[in-house]
């Protein structure tokens, strides 16, 4: 049996930030049979297009099963709200996003404010966050920076994915 990771992220696919950091956490804390887990991402372009995404997941999910009936497939969704707290609208989204998450059977996975103040401790600006990502990567500091982010909490994200 074979099982897809299907993680639905905000950023567009040429930027492709929020994947190196989550594929990054995954590989760093995580062992896994290669041959039995596939991950995909999905790029939502925006947070906005959340709701847009979900004929590409379901795709996605077919696509997997077809390759064998014992496959399948978990869908995480991971957000950021940068306002939520001054922001009735951003406040209101989250509440929406989670929802759609619950109804749908969907993982909600919530950075906040987003995934840059999570891993690096400050927001980056968009214009930023592909360069800011690929000079911590090329550093080898990206591992070390996951490891020191994260190594309370990791049995919380293990539950979570697998």
């Amino acid at each position: 049996m074979g099982m897809q990771l299907i993680f639905v992220v905000e950023t567009n696919k040429s930027c492709n930030s929020d994947w190196i950091y989550i594929k990054e956490t995954i590989e760093q804390f995580y062992s896994y049979e290669r041959t039995q887990i596939k991950f995909t991402p999905i790029y939502m372009d925006g947070k906005g297009n959340y709701i847009k995404k979900q004929k590409e997941v379901e795709k996605k999910i077919k696509q997997y099963s077809a390759t064998s009936d014992k496959n399948q497939s978990r869908v995480i969704y991971c957000f950021d709200c940068d306002e939520y707290d001054r922001k009735q609208e951003d406040l209101n989204f989250l509440n929406d996003a989670k929802l759609f998450c619950q109804n749908a059977g969907y993982e909600f996975v919530w950075f906040c404010k987003d995934i840059e103040q999570v891993y690096i401790g400050k927001q980056v600006d968009d214009s930023m966050k592909k360069r800011r990502q690929r000079i911590l990567k090329q550093a080898n500091s990206l591992s070390q920076l996951i490891k020191k982010v994260f190594q309370k909490s990791y049995i919380e994200l293990k539950q979570v994915i697998f």
